[in-house]
């Protein structure tokens, strides 16, 4: 054994560290220099509990209330969603700069164009498997509503504001949901394993879609949970964007 062979055993039995599953996490997902602030109480208290409840005063009878908006009041609708949405991300922002991580610690990395690859190839098995999970809701007296049908506006200009709706829930709720909670839950709660963040993850995901029922509920959890397995095999939050923003975005052409 070489000298250089002699240091490196050496330099693994002194630091401990490096066989640790947490420390790992924080290496490969640059979150090392993570430090708690208090935005990140605020920002967790929001995420899981804040926004769900802003979701459950709309699950009286969602349908009615869709049915009677015309197309101006859709479009504020919809704006007022772009806003709040990049409010939330700029708290996480905040949150993760105060943490010192900044985005990279959420999943911000180069994108590659074997994200795409991903992010297409999720798309086609998630909704292959989201159907099946709808269809067995159906048999079993819970149809899913279908209220998106009455979201997607029919001028130009409203189609224009819903890419935009795409694209900022692909990045702003991948950024909340996957990068920020998912981590963060890990760190604060120091798990070796993923699967407590995955499950209140995938469980507030789900409940910020209260408005849709419990179909709606079930459904969108089971996309979260799978979105988070994503998440996990890529590391970057870049093929989970990729594929929130289309199936988003193929609402206009393709409405449930």
């Amino acid at each position: 054994m070489d000298n250089l062979e002699r240091m490196e055993v050496y330099s693994t039995q002194l630091d401990p560290q490096t066989n640790d599953p947490l420390y790992k996490f924080k290496e490969w997902s640059n979150n090392l220099d993570f430090s708690l602030s208090k935005m990140t109480y605020v920002s967790l208290i929001f995420l899981i509990v804040g926004y769900p409840l802003l979701s459950i005063g709309f699950t009286d009878d969602p349908t009615s209330m869709l049915k009677n908006l015309n197309e101006g009041m859709l479009l504020f609708l919809l704006i007022s969603t772009i806003i709040m949405q990049w409010l939330i991300f700029l708290m996480i922002y905040v949150s993760a700069f105060r943490e010192k991580t900044g985005l990279a610690g959420l999943g911000f990395k180069k994108i590659r164009g074997i994200d795409f690859l991903w992010g297409f190839s999720f798309l086609l098995v998630a909704n292959l498997i989201l159907s099946g999970v709808a269809w067995i809701l159906g048999q079993i007296g819970l149809p899913m509503p279908g209220e998106i049908s009455l979201l997607i506006p029919t001028d130009t200009t409203g189609r224009i504001v819903w890419v935009a709706v795409s694209l900022t829930a692909g990045i702003c709720e991948e950024t909340a949901f996957r990068g920020y909670l998912m981590t963060r839950i890990k760190i604060l709660g120091k798990f070796n394993g993923w699967i407590v963040p995955t499950l209140i993850s995938a469980i507030v995901f789900g409940a910020c879609h209260a408005y849709q029922g419990w179909p709606g509920f079930i459904v969108i959890t089971c996309y979260g949970l799978m979105f988070s397995l994503l998440y996990l095999r890529t590391r970057s939050l870049w093929p989970l964007i990729i594929a929130h923003f289309f199936q988003d975005f193929g609402a206009l052409f393709f409405p449930q």
